[in-house]
C-alpha cells in the first residue's frame, strides 16, 4: 500500500499559528458507484422505500448524486456518462459475473455516526477492568494520558512521531473498521493539549470529526485543572485558529464532567460556544456513586445545576445521563438538550443504564454511541445499538421498543441531525459517507428484503463492514484499508501499550477524581 498522499504541513502546539492542511484523501476518480443486494437509505428522499432490492448509490466527488433501485438501463447510463472517471466498488466480483457494475452480496447503508467517543483510549483496551468509573479514570485513563505527556519527548524520539498521534491514528482505524465515518471525539484529560494531533489523524483518515476540547477546574487531577477559567477558552481559541483550515473538522467546547467543572468555567465556555455558533458537549450523571455524591455535595442534580445558570439549550449535548430524575428529563425536554447514550461503557463500568424510553416519550433527542475503546473495548456501534434496544425492552417488559429500524437510525440520521452534519442518509445531495455490510458471512445467511434491517441489528457481529466510503473516498475496500498503513499502526500501538505498562508499574497513581469509592 502506498503511503498517505496528504500531510499536515505545520505541527504547532503552542502559540496562535494556523496549521496548514491539504484536503486529505481525494477520490481516485470523479465518480464512485456501489451496487448490492439491498440498499437501506434511511432517508426522507426514499421514505416509501426503506428496503430496496438490488440497490445502488452513485457519488460525484464527496456528495451522493443518485441512489435507488438498479436497472440495466441505469447501469448503461452510468458507464456511458462516467466512463474512465468511475470507481466501481466490488469491481473484482464483476470479473466472475461479467457485470461492469456487479451486484455485491451486501447491504448498502449510510456511514455510522458516533456522537460520543475518546480517541486516546485505543491503546488501553482491556486494562483496569471490573472497577467503577472514577477508579477506572484514576486507574488507567489519567495515568496513560499523563504518560503520553510526561514521556512525550522520549516517545517521539523512539517512534519518530508524537506518541499521541499513534493512539489517535489507531482510533481512526477502529472507527472505519466498524463503518463509522463521522464522530464527535471528546478530547479531555491531558489529551486536551494535543488537539492538533487529533485533527491530523482525522485529516489523514478522511473521516469527519467534531473535536470537543475538554476542561476541568475542580474534583480532578490537579495537573490538568484550568485555573483561572480563561485557560479553557484560551485553549479553544488556540486550536480553533490553528485548525480552522482542517477539512471535515470542527472545534467545540467539551468540558469533561459536570462534577469536574464549576459554574464559572462552564459559563465562559458556554459563552464561547454561543459566540462561535457551536455545540457544547459534556459528560453528565454517568456513574451512580458519583451522581449521589454530587447531589449530596451540591444539593441538586447535575441537570439542575446546569439549568441554574443557563447552560441548557438546544445546542447542549450531554453524554450518558444515566441517573435521571423525572424532573431532569423534563428539563432536558424543555430546553431541547441532546442526549448521547453509551450502553457498552455504561454496563462494563457498572454505571447503570438510563431510561431512554422516558426521554424519547418526552421528546428528547437520543443518539446511541460507543464511548471510548478503553471502556467499551471496541467501537462496534452495531453492538451498541443492539444493547440499547435489548436493555430497554427488558426494563419495560415490552418487545416492541426500539425496533431495528429505529436503532439503526439512532446511529445514523439521528446523530447526524444532532451534530448538524449533512450525513446519516443515502440520498442525493448528502455527503458520500457509506458503509457496506457483507451478507456472505455465515451469520448473515439468510438475509432477504423482509429481514435485512433486522439482521443488521440482531444478527451482525459488527465485523461484516467490508467496504467504507468516506466523503467519496473508498477508505476500506474488501476489508483492506486504502489510505493508512494499518500494519504500521497496529505494530506501533502494541509497542506503545507495552511501554505504558512498564511505566505504570513504576509509578505512583494519583487518586484524585470525583467521588472515591475507597475514601
Amino acid at each position: 500500500m502506498d503511503k498517505p498522499r496528504y500531510v499536515v504541513d505545520i505541527i504547532v502546539r503552542f502559540g496562535m499559528i494556523r496549521m496548514s492542511f491539504t484536503n486529505g484523501p481525494k477520490p481516485s476518480t470523479q465518480f464512485l458507484v456501489a451496487r448490492a443486494d439491498f440498499l437501506v437509505p434511511l432517508s426522507d428522499y426514499h421514505k416509501d422505500e426503506e428496503r430496496i432490492v438490488d440497490g445502488y448509490v452513485l457519488c460525484e466527488g464527496d456528495k451522493i448524486k443518485e441512489s435507488g433501485h438498479f436497472t440495466t438501463e441505469i447501469g448503461e447510463r452510468i458507464m456511458k456518462e462516467c466512463g474512465h472517471s468511475l470507481t466501481v466498488v466490488g469491481a473484482e466480483q464483476g470479473k466472475e459475473t461479467g457485470e461492469k457494475i456487479p451486484r455485491m452480496k451486501a447491504v448498502i447503508l449510510p456511514g455510522f455516526i458516533k456522537a460520543h467517543g475518546h480517541d486516546h483510549e485505543a491503546t488501553v483496551i482491556g486494562l483496569c477492568k471490573d472497577v467503577p468509573l472514577v477508579d477506572w479514570l484514576d486507574g488507567v485513563i489519567n495515568p496513560f494520558t499523563n504518560f503520553l505527556r510526561e514521556k512525550g519527548p522520549e516517545l517521539e524520539k523512539h517512534f519518530g512521531k508524537p506518541a499521541n498521534l499513534i493512539a489517535y491514528r489507531k482510533a481512526r482505524v477502529d472507527d472505519i473498521s466498524y463503518g463509522i465515518t463521522a464522530a464527535l471525539t471528546h478530547h479531555c484529560n491531558f489529551n486536551k493539549y494535543y488537539t492538533d494531533l487529533l485533527v491530523q489523524a482525522n485529516v489523514e483518515a478522511g473521516t469527519k470529526m467534531i473535536a470537543a476540547i475538554g476542561s476541568q477546574d475542580r474534583n480532578y487531577d490537579p495537573r490538568v485543572l484550568d485555573i483561572p477559567a480563561e485557560l479553557a477558552t484560551q485553549r479553544l481559541d488556540k486550536f480553533y485558529e490553528q485548525c480552522k483550515d482542517a477539512p471535515r473538522t470542527q472545534i467545540i467546547p467539551g468540558p469533561d464532567q459536570v462534577f469536574s467543572n464549576s459554574e464559572e468555567i462552564l459559563k465562559v465556555e458556554k459563552e464561547w460556544a454561543r459566540q462561535h455558533g457551536t455545540l457544547i458537549h459534556i459528560h453528565s450523571a454517568e456513574e451512580y456513586n458519583t451522581t449521589q455524591w454530587f447531589r449530596e455535595k451540591y444539593k441538586m442534580t447535575e441537570v439542575e445545576f446546569l439549568e441554574s445558570f443557563g447552560f441548557l439549550d438546544e445546542n447542549t449535548m450531554v453524554a450518558h445521563q444515566v441517573h435521571c430524575t423525572e424532573h431532569d428529563i423534563d428539563l432536558l425536554a424543555k430546553y431541547k438538550v441532546k442526549v448521547v447514550h453509551n450502553p457498552l461503557a455504561n454496563t462494563i463500568l457498572g454505571s447503570g443504564m438510563p431510561d431512554i424510553i422516558s426521554m424519547l416519550e418526552k421528546g428528547v433527542d437520543v443518539a446511541i454511541s460507543t464511548d471510548g475503546s478503553g471502556s467499551a473495548d471496541n467501537q462496534n456501534i452495531i453492538a451498541a445499538a443492539r444493547c440499547a434496544s435489548q436493555y430497554q425492552r427488558a426494563l419495560h417488559h415490552n418487545a416492541r421498543l426500539i425496533p431495528a429500524k429505529q436503532a439503526l437510525e439512532m446511529i445514523t440520521r439521528v446523530p447526524a441531525k444532532m451534530l448538524r452534519m449533512n450525513a446519516g442518509q443515502i440520498a442525493p445531495g448528502f455527503d458520500a459517507d457509506i458503509a457496506i455490510l457483507d451478507l456472505s458471512r455465515i451469520n448473515m445467511i439468510p438475509t432477504t428484503k423482509e429481514n435485512v434491517i433486522e439482521n443488521i441489528i440482531w444478527a451482525a457481529d459488527g465485523s461484516e463492514i467490508g467496504w467504507v466510503v468516506a466523503n467519496g473516498v473508498l477508505v476500506r475496500d474488501n476489508y483492506k484499508f486504502t489510505q493508512v498503513d494499518v500494519n504500521e499502526i497496529l505494530k506501533e500501538i502494541q509497542e506503545l501499550q507495552a511501554m505504558y505498562l512498564d511505566y505504570v508499574s513504576k509509578t505512583t497513581i494519583l487518586k484524585a477524581t470525583g467521588a472515591r469509592t475507597d475514601n
